[in-house]
């Protein structure tokens, strides 16, 4: 297969990191928004919490997410890198489509239901048994998938265990 030159491998490194970026900043400031919500009193606010996180999921979290998983495609056709050439290569590939696969499967749908709950009902959805569940599933899958981005970060970064021993 044809190799990327060095100044296409620099571009597409920058944008391979720049959607990295931008998946772990939104899941972040998702996060972010459902700690904020534990201190509303308004369910005007909590509906817009909600909406926020809902719109940042849709619109900037899953087009950068599946904008890395198609950078690091790329890299993998087009470089020397290839698919599991390196264990720490093998992991990021496992955690990128596990990731994505949870968020479309769980987080993504908990997040639209929670916006719909929380647009019905304003503050007395936070009795909702169903919407406090989801709420919990929601905030710790979220953490645990932006942390396992942040160290499949620094794994990228520092490649532990560079050759398979295949």
């Amino acid at each position: 297969m044809k190799q990327l030159s060095v100044n296409q491998r620099k571009l597409l490194k920058s944008f391979h990191l720049l959607t990295a970026g931008f998946w772990v900043t939104s899941g972040s400031i998702i996060l972010a928004f459902q700690i904020l919500s534990k201190k509303i009193t308004d369910g005007n606010y909590l509906y817009m919490l909600n909406y926020l996180s809902d719109f940042i999921d849709m619109k900037i979290l899953v087009p950068s997410a599946l904008s890395c998983l198609f950078t690091g495609l790329i890299y993998s056709l087009f470089t020397n890198w290839g698919f599991f050439k390196h264990r720490w290569l093998t992991f990021k590939w496992i955690i990128t489509v596990t990731i994505i696969t949870m968020g479309t499967i769980w987080t993504g749908p908990w997040i639209a239901e929670m916006t719909k709950l929380s647009g019905q009902y304003g503050m007395e959805v936070l009795k909702n048994n169903y919407y406090l569940q989801i709420s919990r599933n929601q905030f710790i899958m979220g953490l645990l998938m932006n942390v396992t981005l942040i160290v499949t970060i620094f794994i990228s970064v520092f490649k532990p265990c560079k050759k398979a021993k295949l």
